[in-house]
């Protein structure tokens, strides 16, 4: 996503693109299934929200509940939309004047006048600046002589499945937030949401992917949903889980050596993002947009691509805040969610109470829409 964003923006800029993807459009891959209102402003921004329109799911409304009940309702505006449709989505946006190559990276030669892309067809592609936005796979980073420095190894894994009332009524909200009571199953929250027509369900856990539990979950979903929230059905009403269960493992890590002539890393290249969190696009669309309009136009009218024009982006204040923010909320909801300590146990406490502070006017409102 990042890496399509920014060719998009920075082709209107008169920016001469080539981008190099290994496949022409995305493939299903279970990540990013939601757009929060920072995001969606963003993307206003670049003038590619409207594209994405079709493909996604609106929601105004979201319900906040624990231990069977509802305990706020919140006015907020988010989308529900896959991460495939996402990215075909701004691809389709693309002008004509990007040149688009289907190829794979296989090394980047840098320098503080001209870099140079090897790709896998024996081709070489030479430019004034790279922007490496891989995501979380490959190894171009060790190859650049950047280092992967491990800030927590399985921070967590989240799983991803489409969820159906058995009454065969619609769900009476649009999106649903639930919580659990305590910290002994390492659950975060279970997050609904529709996507077009269908009731998608995120579940976020601190969890080993090579726990019996994990193997289980994927095996059984209805009934370690009914063994971790033991009362959602009280919430949301009986339900099945009527899709396969998709796994997403996080590691939390930032790069070391990054600031090199000629190279820029975007997104999860850079840093990865617990989706506990929510603020994976965030931080996508961030570095897109302060590299897009606050740097690469600028270091492109002057000579040369030194390392220190290159620091200036992971300088940027908006992007400092940005990356240190995600870093806390993953710390944050680790320990939210898997510490038994007492002052944690407050915190929950304190949570709880906050909801429910807000939440008694909103109480009747659910009361008559379950009515309705």
């Amino acid at each position: 996503m990042a890496g399509s964003c920014a060719a998009a923006l920075l082709a209107r800029q008169g920016v001469r693109v080539v981008l190099v993807d290994r496949a022409p459009i995305q493939s299903p891959v279970f990540k990013a299934e939601k757009l929060e209102p920072d995001q969606i402003e963003l993307l206003s921004k670049f003038g590619l929200m409207d594209r994405l329109l079709p493909s996604a799911g609106r929601v105004r409304e979201i319900w906040d509940a624990q231990d069977g009940r509802v305990l706020k309702i919140q006015q907020r505006d988010q989308f529900g939309i896959l991460y495939q449709d996402i990215v075909n989505g701004v691809r389709a946006t693309l002008e004509p004047a990007v040149q688009v190559k289907i190829d794979r990276v296989r090394n980047i030669r840098t320098s503080s006048e001209t870099q140079c892309v090897s790709l896998a067809s024996g081709e070489e592609c030479r430019a004034r600046l790279v922007a490496l936005a891989c995501g979380t796979a490959g190894d171009l980073h060790a190859r650049l002589g950047m280092r992967k420095r491990t800030i927590q190894s399985e921070q967590s894994l989240a799983f991803g499945f489409d969820v159906a009332r058995t009454d065969g009524y619609p769900f009476p909200f649009e999106a649903a937030t639930y919580y659990p009571d305590g910290c002994d199953d390492r659950v975060a929250y279970l997050t609904l949401f529709r996507i077009r027509d269908v009731m998608r369900a995120n579940l976020f856990v601190f969890w080993s992917i090579n726990e019996a539990g994990t193997r289980s979950f994927v095996r059984e979903s209805r009934a370690g949903l009914a063994r971790f929230l033991p009362k959602l059905t009280r919430v949301i009403g009986e339900f099945d889980v009527s899709s396969e269960v998709e796994v997403g493992r996080v590691d939390l890590y930032q790069m070391e050596g990054h600031v090199q002539p000629g190279i820029v890393l975007l997104g999860d290249a850079y840093q990865s993002v617990c989706p506990t969190t929510g603020t994976g696009l965030s931080k996508v669309l961030t570095d897109v947009d302060v590299f897009c309009h606050e740097c690469a136009a600028a270091w492109l009218s002057t000579p040369g691509m030194s390392a220190e024009k290159i620091a200036r982006f992971y300088e940027n204040p908006r992007k400092v805040e940005v990356d240190r923010s995600s870093l806390h909320g993953a710390w944050w909801q680790r320990q939210m969610s898997t510490n038994g300590d007492w002052r944690w146990r407050a915190r929950r406490a304190k949570q709880r109470w906050a909801l429910q502070a807000g939440g008694v006017a909103d109480y009747f409102r659910f009361t008559r829409k379950l009515t309705a």
